[in-house]
């Protein structure tokens, strides 16, 4: 009998043992999710925003490239950015199409803890989803800055710190091909042009268009007229009459889209004397870049860009 109590009570006290060891696992089970969540204060365009520490699946409207360009794990993305030719396969098959625009249901269903947008829109249309930092575009600076500034907002800053020095490198290489053949960029200029609808346009270095790998890459300088356009929109429309404002030792373009009109549009262009005036023109300093990868100006693509401009302006040469 008192054999049996004795079995009893020591039943009742492992059961107690194993109970306090439970709890004490569901505390620190408790304190691991909480410090997984743990967020952090960002500076962006619409204001500060609480972001996770450390952001597992992030959802992306215009910077896909910029987030991916550093390792960050985006889970869905615009179309546009998905069309980016400096996206492999591999890494297009794992993030969800998410169409032109963010919408709820769909940005919903893939449990973002991050958004990035460079839509106003989204931050009230989305911010019950996740937190998300708008970023205003055209408001990051040049490449470097741009990487250094996503390398903040996904708490990625050594990733940033090294895309920066291999892109250096990269600028190195390529201005030093440059110099080889003949051309100096530091000595010379460049002019950005883009048709597009049948209407040509000038571009400052932060549209786009290979302004970065130009500049910022691989050290080439933008007349005045240019400058001018990235204190402002960007970009401007302009008319034939008023192209040598814009006359530079190099000039550039792209069609911003394939109709019939463009191509007409093209033709005009190298038929009017007003072009055809234009010393770049004259010399044969021309390069027609191909739109698909001159569009996108995240760190990658700028980074690849450099080495196709450079091979544009030898074979030109």
């Amino acid at each position: 009998m008192k054999r049996t109590k004795t079995m009893k009570r020591l039943l009742m006290l492992a059961g107690m043992a194993v109970l306090t060891v439970t709890l004490a696992a569901c505390g620190s089970h408790s304190a691991k999710t909480t410090s997984t969540t743990a967020t952090r204060t960002v500076t962006t365009s619409g204001g500060s925003v609480k972001v996770p520490v450390h952001p597992k699946r992030i959802v992306t409207n215009v910077y896909t490239g910029d987030v991916l360009s550093l390792g960050g794990h985006v889970v869905g993305a615009t179309s546009t950015d998905l069309q980016s030719p400096y996206l492999s396969k591999k890494t297009r098959a794992g993030i969800k199409d998410l169409g032109l625009t963010l919408k709820q249901e769909a940005v919903l269903k893939l449990k973002p803890d991050l958004i990035v947008t460079s839509n106003e829109a989204d931050v009230k249309a989305l911010k019950k989803i996740a937190p998300v930092v708008y970023v205003a575009y055209g408001s990051t600076g040049d490449i470097k800055q741009t990487a250094t500034k996503f390398g903040n907002l996904i708490n990625r800053k050594a990733q940033a710190t090294d895309w920066i020095k291999r892109f250096d490198q990269q600028a190195k290489t390529q201005a030093s091909r440059l110099t080889k053949a003949g051309i100096d960029p530091k000595k010379t200029s460049v002019g950005l042009f883009d048709l597009q609808n049948g209407k040509l346009f000038v571009d400052g270095a932060k549209w786009g268009r290979g302004g970065q790998a130009l500049t910022t890459g691989l050290g080439f300088s933008l007349p005045a007229a240019f400058e001018t356009l990235d204190q402002g929109a960007g970009y401007k429309q302009i008319s034939l009459e008023s192209v040598n404002k814009y006359a530079a030792d190099w000039l550039f373009f792209s069609q911003t889209t394939g109709t019939s009109q463009d191509k007409s549009a093209l033709s005009d262009l190298k038929r009017d004397p007003y072009w055809r005036k234009l010393a770049a023109v004259k010399a044969n300093h021309v390069v027609q870049l191909p739109f698909n990868k001159m569009y996108y100006f995240d760190p990658d693509a700028v980074y690849g860009q450099m080495k196709l401009i450079v091979d544009a302006m030898i074979k030109a040469k």
